[in-house]
C-alpha cells in the first residue's frame, strides 16, 4: 500500500508524456501533400499552395480566399486572392496582420465580376517570402487589412481556423526553404 502514491505518480507521469508525443506527432505528422503541388521549372520549383479560406468580416457579410505561388528563383511570392462583398469596392492594398508583424503590398487588380448579389473581387499582389514565412510562423490570431477607396475593410479567421491554416502553410513554406 505504501508504493500506491508513487506507482501512481510514476503512471501519471507516463500518461502526460505518452499525451505529449501524440500532440506533438499530430502537429508534425500532418499530410500537407493535399495543400500544394510543385514543378520543376527550367528556372527554379514552382510551388502553389491551394485556395485557402476563413477570413471574414460578419458585420458585412463578406469573406476572403486566398492562394500562394512561388517560384524558388525569386525573393517574392505572389498572393492572389478572392474577396466577395455586396459593396461596390475599389481595393488599394492589402496589409496582413499577426500579433505584431505587419505586412502590406499594394493589389492589382485581374478581374471585377457579379456572383449572385456580391462582387467578386480577384487581385493580386507580392510578399516577399521571408514576410511570409514570419506571418504564417505566428500562434497570435491573425487577421488582413482590404484598403480600399471606400475605406478599410478588417477580415478576421476563427482561432481554431488560423492555427490549422498557419500551421500547414508554415510547414508547406519550411519544405520549400529546405528544398531551395
Amino acid at each position: 500500500m505504501v508504493n500506491n502514491p508513487i506507482k501512481l505518480a510514476c503512471i501519471a507521469r507516463q500518461l502526460s508524456f505518452a499525451s505529449l508525443l501524440l500532440l506533438t506527432s499530430n502537429i508534425n505528422g500532418q499530410n500537407i501533400a493535399k495543400y500544394y503541388t510543385s514543378s520543376l521549372q527550367g528556372n527554379g520549383t514552382l510551388y502553389f499552395i491551394f485556395p485557402q479560406s476563413g477570413f471574414n468580416n460578419n458585420k458585412i457579410n463578406s469573406k476572403l480566399t486566398y492562394d500562394i505561388t512561388y517560384l524558388t528563383t525569386n525573393e517574392s511570392a505572389i498572393l492572389n486572392f478572392s474577396y466577395y462583398d455586396k459593396l461596390d469596392r475599389t481595393i488599394d492594398s492589402v496589409a496582413f496582420i499577426s500579433g505584431n508583424q505587419r505586412f502590406s503590398s499594394s493589389a492589382k487588380k485581374i478581374f471585377i465580376e457579379t456572383k449572385k448579389t456580391k462582387w467578386h473581387y480577384r487581385y493580386s499582389t507580392n510578399f516577399l517570402f521571408t514576410e511570409l514565412n514570419v506571418f504564417f510562423n505566428q500562434a497570435d490570431n491573425a487577421k488582413i487589412i482590404l484598403y480600399t477607396q471606400q475605406g478599410p475593410v478588417e477580415l478576421n479567421i476563427k482561432t481554431k481556423t488560423w492555427k490549422k491554416q498557419s500551421s500547414v502553410t508554415n510547414k508547406i513554406l519550411t519544405l520549400i526553404k529546405y528544398n531551395q
